[in-house]
C-alpha cells in the first residue's frame, strides 16, 4: 500500500519526469526536414559571403553589394497619403500651408543600400517629440545612385527660396561616375521609442550622446554600410532633400575591425516603429509593426554541422494576430520557442549534414516566426546558399543579431 508521502513523492517525480521530457524535447530533439529547391552554380554576389571580412570592409561597393542581398518590407509598404507634417499644437498645421511637410517621392516604401559617409548622429537633447537618429548614406551601386539621384533630381526642379545657386555641379546633376558622389547622399531618420533608447544604444545601435558609430561594438566605423527600407520622402521643413524618413528595417553585415578574422558570416538587423507624432497619417498608434527580413547565407558543405545562431537583442511586446497579415509565411514556418532546433535533408546528397539552429532564448509568442527558402545546392562549389526568413509581428521594436558558421 502506498503512502500519502509515498504517492505525493511519485507524483512530483512524474511531474519532474514529464517537464524534462517535453522541454529535451522541445529543445534538443526537434528536428525537420529541408528541401533543395535549386542546384546551379552561386553568384558572385553570394558567393562574397565566402570571402573574410576584410576583403568586404576594405570595399564600399563589394560591401553594398553583400547588404543588397537581403529582402525587407513591411505589410504596409504602400502610403495612404502622400505628406505628413509636424504634430506641434495648430502650429504643425499652420506651416504646412506654407509647405513645411514630408511629401512622398514614391507612394510605395523603398530599399536602400549605401555607406555612411561621415557618422551615425543623434541629437541631445530631444527637441519636442522628435529623436532621431540620422545616418547620411552614400550609394556606389548603379541602382542605389539611380534612386537617390530622382530625389536630388526635384530638389533642384523645385529650388525652394532658390537656395541652389549652380545648377551644373553636384548633386544637381545625373552621377555618370562616381568622382563626386559623395554629394549625393539619401538623409535617412528614425525616432526610437523612448523607452527602449538605453537598451538600442548598448545592445544595437549607437542612439545616446556621447556614444558614436566608431565606439559602438556592433559597428566599429564611422563609414559602416548599411541597408534601408521605409517612406521615399522629400523633406521640406528644410530644402527638400531625399530621405528615408522614418526608417523600418535597418541592417548591415558584421565589419568591426576587431573581428575581420571571423569566419562565421554575421549581420544585425532591426525593425522599428517611429515613436514620434509626425507621422500618424501613416502609422498607427496602437497598431502592431509588421513585417519581414530575408537574411542571406552560404554554408561550406566540408563541414557536417551548419550552425545558426540567433540572438533577441532588444524587443518588446509580440503580437500574434498581426502575423496573420504576412501572407508569405508558409505553413511549415517555425516558431522561435525553442532553444535548439535541428533541421535535415530530404536531398540524398546532403543526408550526413545537418543545420543546427540556436537561439539566444526561446520566445513563446506566434508573433515571431522563421523558415527557410531558395536553398540551392551548387555541387562544384559544395556549399550550399539560402534565406533564412524572419517573421516579425511587434508593438515597435525588434532588434536581433544572427551568425551563420
Amino acid at each position: 500500500m502506498i503512502g500519502k508521502n509515498d504517492r505525493s513523492n511519485l507524483m512530483a517525480k512524474s511531474t519532474t519526469f514529464f517537464l524534462f521530457s517535453f522541454f529535451f524535447f522541445l529543445n534538443a530533439s526537434a528536428q525537420e526536414t529541408l528541401q533543395i529547391h535549386f542546384f546551379n552554380p552561386t553568384s558572385e554576389n553570394w558567393l562574397l559571403l565566402t570571402k573574410d571580412r576584410k576583403f568586404i570592409a576594405d570595399n564600399d561597393s563589394l560591401n553594398e553589394e553583400l547588404v543588397n542581398l537581403v529582402k525587407a518590407f513591411s505589410v504596409d509598404s504602400v502610403l495612404p497619403s502622400k505628406s505628413q507634417r509636424h504634430r506641434v499644437a495648430a502650429a504643425g498645421w499652420v506651416i504646412s500651408v506654407f509647405g513645411y511637410k514630408w511629401k512622398a517621392l514614391n507612394m510605395t516604401k523603398q530599399k536602400f543600400v549605401g555607406t555612411e559617409r561621415d557618422h551615425i548622429s543623434m541629437p541631445s537633447p530631444p527637441h519636442f517629440t522628435e529623436y532621431d537618429v540620422n545616418f547620411n548614406l552614400i550609394p556606389h551601386t548603379r541602382k542605389y545612385i539611380d534612386l537617390v539621384w530622382i530625389g536630388h533630381e526635384k530638389q533642384a526642379k523645385r529650388n525652394r527660396w532658390n537656395r541652389i545657386k549652380n545648377l551644373d555641379e553636384a548633386p544637381w546633376i545625373y552621377p555618370e561616375t562616381l568622382e563626386n558622389i559623395n554629394r549625393y547622399r539619401m538623409h535617412c531618420e528614425i525616432t526610437p521609442p523612448v523607452y527602449a533608447r538605453a537598451m538600442l544604444n548598448e545592445k544595437f545601435y549607437p542612439c545616446i550622446s556621447p556614444n558614436s558609430s566608431k565606439e559602438h561594438h556592433n559597428i566599429g566605423a564611422d563609414h559602416g554600410t548599411f541597408g534601408m527600407y521605409g517612406p521615399y520622402v522629400a523633406d521640406f521643413n528644410h530644402s527638400g532633400h531625399p530621405e528615408i524618413h522614418p526608417y523600418e528595417w535597418l541592417w548591415w553585415y558584421d565589419t568591426h575591425p576587431d573581428r575581420l578574422q571571423e569566419k562565421c558570416q554575421t549581420w544585425y538587423f532591426g525593425f522599428m516603429k517611429e515613436a514620434s507624432n509626425r507621422f500618424r497619417g501613416w502609422y498607427k498608434k496602437k497598431e502592431a509593426r509588421v513585417g519581414q527580413i530575408s537574411v542571406p547565407f552560404v554554408f561550406d558543405l566540408s563541414n557536417d554541422t551548419l550552425k545558426i545562431t540567433l540572438e533577441h537583442l532588444v524587443h518588446d511586446l509580440f503580437n500574434s494576430e498581426g502575423l496573420t497579415k504576412l501572407e508569405s509565411v508558409p505553413d511549415n514556418a517555425s516558431n522561435l520557442y525553442f532553444s535548439e532546433r535541428n533541421y535535415a535533408f530530404e536531398s540524398g546528397e546532403l543526408n550526413a549534414k545537418t543545420i543546427q539552429f540556436t537561439t539566444s532564448n526561446p520566445i513563446k509568442k506566434d508573433g515571431l516566426k522563421t523558415w527557410f527558402s531558395e536553398l540551392n545546392l551548387d555541387r562544384e562549389a559544395n556549399v550550399l546558399s539560402g534565406y533564412l526568413n524572419i517573421g516579425v509581428s511587434v508593438n515597435q521594436l525588434y532588434n536581433a543579431k544572427i551568425s551563420f558558421e
